[in-house]
């Protein structure tokens, strides 16, 4: 198996040798694992990623080898299967609401460190479209490019989601728009 390759290269060998998806899986799993766990859950968390490779070596040979890293592709994946999963998306902001709520997380639970009721609450309310490009951004750590491909629309419109989202939770966090804000969406980087 060669490391160097590029996610693109190791996708596009994988349709002949599909040992080579194992260097993909091997550089992202964990920050696929990373996003779902935040989105769903522990627990979800672990069915989701695993669906999220298998949806992924199901599909490879539609990959876009004009992007030598897979992690939007994944990430997109990951969230549309999150899509099936809203009911649990909807309880867990709940429960993250009540855990910013109280003192000290019960055992077992993340810290929710920096999480208001608010917050939470504010996310809840949020448009789901809004809330992906957002949460792709914020907690999948992606630029506005990586989130765009990953939802598959154009920049423009994870800029105006994000905008929006940011917009409706500037009551409550520090997310509003800063003065250089039109640096910030020129240059595409994170939140």
């Amino acid at each position: 198996m060669d490391n160097d390759l590029t996610d693109a290269e190791a996708l596009r060998r994988s349709l002949r040798e599909p040992a080579q998806f194992a260097q993909v899986y091997e550089r992202h799993v964990a920050a696929v694992h990373r996003y779902l766990r935040r989105r769903v859950g522990d627990d979800a968390a672990q069915d989701l990623t695993a669906e999220t490779f298998v949806r992924a070596f199901r599909g490879r040979a539609r990959y876009g080898v004009q992007h030598d890293t897979a992690l939007p592709w994944l990430l997109g994946i990951a969230s549309n299967l999150i899509g099936d999963h809203r009911r649990a998306e909807r309880r867990r902001l709940a429960a993250l609401e009540r855990l910013a709520g109280s003192a000290t997380p019960a055992q077992g639970e993340p810290a929710v460190a920096g999480l208001s009721p608010e917050l939470v609450q504010a996310l809840r309310r949020l448009p789901a479209r809004d809330r992906d490009a957002l949460l792709l951004v914020v907690w999948g750590e992606l630029s506005y490019e990586e989130a765009a491909r990953a939802l598959e629309v154009p920049v423009g419109t994870v800029r105006s989601r994000i905008a929006r989202a940011r917009r409706r939770l500037g009551a409550v966090t520090e997310l509003a728009p800063p003065a250089n804000a039109g640096a910030v969406a020129r240059g595409g980087s994170h939140v």
